[in-house]
């Protein structure tokens, strides 16, 4: 489909797809779940420890809201065959223990969100 372009065209949406991930972690920052749904594919996947898979674009953006606001404090950001991993530190508005977290990503063709993986490391637990 892509011919010699491939490695081009996935360069592309390896780029759209760190954009979508800085976005994303802006608007649940800032409780927008308009914005961040937006960046969701229809059939996104949630996966977070200790917690059944959320599905579906809808689902994952209220399982994201309700988790409450706070700022993600993302301090590396890698892309690479279709994948992006974040890795930083969420902390909770109000009282709360910080978490260290790294999310892993799959992409859409077009860039967007598919799947997210988490991973956390909980302070002073």
């Amino acid at each position: 489909m892509f011919g010699d372009h491939a490695g081009e065209f996935t360069e592309i949406v390896s780029a759209v797809g760190v954009d979508h991930v800085r976005l994303a972690y802006g608007y649940l920052d800032q409780g927008d779940a308009d914005g961040y749904a937006s960046l969701l594919d229809a059939g996104a996947v949630l996966e977070e420890p200790g917690r059944a898979p959320v599905c579906g674009r809808q689902a994952v953006a209220g399982a994201r809201r309700a988790r409450g606001r706070g700022e993600h404090d993302v301090r590396h950001v890698i892309a690479a065959g279709g994948r992006v991993a974040a890795i930083g530190r969420f902390r909770p508005a109000g009282h709360g223990h910080a978490v260290d977290f790294a999310d892993v990503y799959t992409l859409s063709e077009h860039g967007l969100l598919v799947s997210q993986r988490s991973y956390y490391f909980v302070h002073g637990a």
